[in-house]
């Protein structure tokens, strides 16, 4: 690994884990008729159609706000399944969820570990409101795809851009750790090192590997030291 002087972090299942927050989201959209199993289904084909809509914006170069690509989602999703709760209502609540998600238990000593030896900061495809504030206490930089109005790996890449231009240093100086192949790949065409954090142990799905692969943040440790 080449000397690195920053630590780019994605958020969500990077350094805090979604899983329980989305449950909890359709236990209040569903209420009496909620379980657990219906529950996880309903989550996929809401991933699935806000990476529809996402792709589509992508294609167009057009910038929306994440919550807006949701609202979207819920307007096609819950007529269609015949659930009958006010999507503005159901953005809301997604966004509370996310922004009350649970830190991964290694989360906290990762980040005083690097906090000390390297420059760090975080890079979010979401909605500012919607991101758990617990990092501002690290006083770390925030690069938000609401901020700079751009996704990871869009037409532009801007956003690892804003990145390289922030610290003024090499991009091959600069390490990212994200969970999605936008993470990896925008991050190596812009030049830096990619690590895919598969806390999942799920196959790689493109051809190019990303640079280094974990199975959660301790194991970054080894290669930075």
């Amino acid at each position: 690994m080449a000397t690195i002087q920053v630590i780019s972090l994605d958020m969500f299942q990077t350094l805090v884990n979604l899983d329980n927050r989305f449950l909890s989201m359709w236990s209040r959209i569903l209420k009496d008729q909620y379980n657990a199993s219906e529950a996880r289904v309903l989550q996929a084909k809401l991933i699935e159609q806000y990476y529809v809509v996402a792709k589509r914006m992508r294609e167009n170069q057009q910038f929306v706000l994440t919550r807006e690509i949701y609202r979207e989602c819920f307007d096609k999703l819950l007529p269609s399944l015949g659930i009958a709760f006010d999507c503005a209502e159901a953005v809301d609540i997604l966004v509370q969820e996310h922004r009350q998600a649970d830190l991964y238990e290694e989360t906290l000593d990762f980040l005083d570990f690097i906090h000390k030896n390297y420059q760090v900061c975080i890079v979010s495809d979401t909605d500012e409101d919607m991101l758990p504030r617990f990092f501002e206490a690290y006083r770390i930089p925030l690069f938000s795809s609401e901020k700079y109005r751009s996704y990871k790996n869009d037409h532009d890449n801007s956003m690892f851009q804003e990145i390289i231009k922030y610290y003024d240093i090499e991009p091959a100086r600069i390490l990212h750790i994200g969970d999605t192949l936008s993470d990896v790949v925008g991050a190596q065409r812009a030049g830096i090192q990619a690590c895919w954090i598969n806390r999942q142990n799920e196959p790689w799905k493109l051809e190019a590997p990303p640079d280094y692969t974990i199975r959660n943040l301790n194991e970054i440790r080894d290669l930075l030291l």
